[in-house]
C-alpha cells in the first residue's frame, strides 16, 4: 500500500486541500515534482500527527539522495555534541576529489581542513559570522548513508537549492545519524541532493536565508 492510500485510510477528517502556487522557471521545470510531492506528504503527515490515535502509527520516510528524513512521534535518546566532534581524520583535497561525488568548499581564501569519515563522508567546519558551520558531503543515490529523525516539533520545508531538490529542517532539535557514529541532536539544517552528491549545512544560529546564501556561494573543491 502506498503512502497516499494509507493516509486516506486513517480515521481523520481531512481539511480541504490547500492551494499550491508555484513559480516555475522553464529550465528547472523537471525538478519541481519531487519538491511538490514532499510538500504534500509533509502536509498530510502533519495533519495525521495532530490526531492522537494515529500518531503512533505514522512513521514515514523522505529520501533525498544519500539521506533519509524520518518523521516519528518520539525521538530516540541522543546527546548534544560539538559540530567538529568525530568527523574523522584530515585528508588532502586531492584525496577528497577522488571520491565518487562532487566536492564543494566554502568560498574562503584558505579552505578549512577536510575530514574524511566512515561512509565516504567529507566534512568541513568553518566560521560564518563568528559561528561554526558544518558542511557534510556524501555520495547520493546509492543507498541510505545519513539518517535524520524529526519529531512533531520540527518543521520540514521543501525548497530548491542550487537547482536541486532540498529540505529546510527547523524548529525543535532533531536527531542525526552519521555512518558508524552515535546519534546526536542537531539544530536547523539545510539538506539537498543531486544525482551524485548529498549536501548538508548545519549551524547553531544559521537562518534559512543564510543557509541558502551559503549553499549558493559554495564552489568546486
Amino acid at each position: 500500500m502506498n503512502l497516499e492510500s494509507e493516509l486516506r485510510a486513517l480515521p481523520i477528517e481531512w481539511p480541504e486541500t490547500p492551494r499550491l502556487e508555484l513559480a516555475l522557471e522553464p529550465r528547472r521545470r523537471r525538478r519541481r515534482p519531487l519538491a511538490v510531492a514532499i510538500a504534500l506528504a509533509v502536509v498530510a503527515i502533519g495533519a495525521a500527527l495532530a490526531v492522537p490515535q494515529s500518531r503512533g502509527a505514522i512513521l514515514r520516510l523522505f529520501h533525498l539522495g544519500g539521506a533519509t528524513v524520518e518523521v516519528v512521534d518520539t525521538l530516540p535518546r541522543a546527546e548534544e555534541r560539538p559540530l567538529a566532534e568525530g568527523l574523522g581524520p584530515v585528508i588532502p583535497p586531492a584525496s577528497a576529489r577522488r571520491l565518487p561525488f562532487d566536492l564543494l568548499v566554502p568560498p574562503l581564501d584558505t579552505v578549512p581542513p577536510l575530514h574524511y569519515g566512515s561512509g565516504n563522508v567529507v566534512s568541513i567546519v568553518f566560521e560564518h559570522h563568528g559561528q561554526p558551520v558544518l558542511l557534510s558531503e556524501l555520495a547520493g543515490g546509492g543507498g541510505v548513508y545519513l539518517k535524520k529523525l524529526a519529531a512533531g516539533g520540527s518543521r520540514l520545508e521543501p525548497l530548491v537549492v542550487r537547482g536541486a531538490d532540498g529540505i529546510w529542517i527547523s524548529g525543535e532539535p532533531h536527531v542525526v545519524y552519521f555512518p558508524h557514529r552515535s546519534p546526536r541532536l542537531a539544530g536547523d539544517v539545510l539538506l539537498w541532493g543531486t544525482a551524485r552528491t548529498t549536501y548538508r549545512l548545519e549551524g547553531p544560529k544559521l537562518t534559512k536565508d543564510e543557509a541558502l546564501a551559503l549553499a549558493e556561494s559554495l564552489r568546486r573543491g
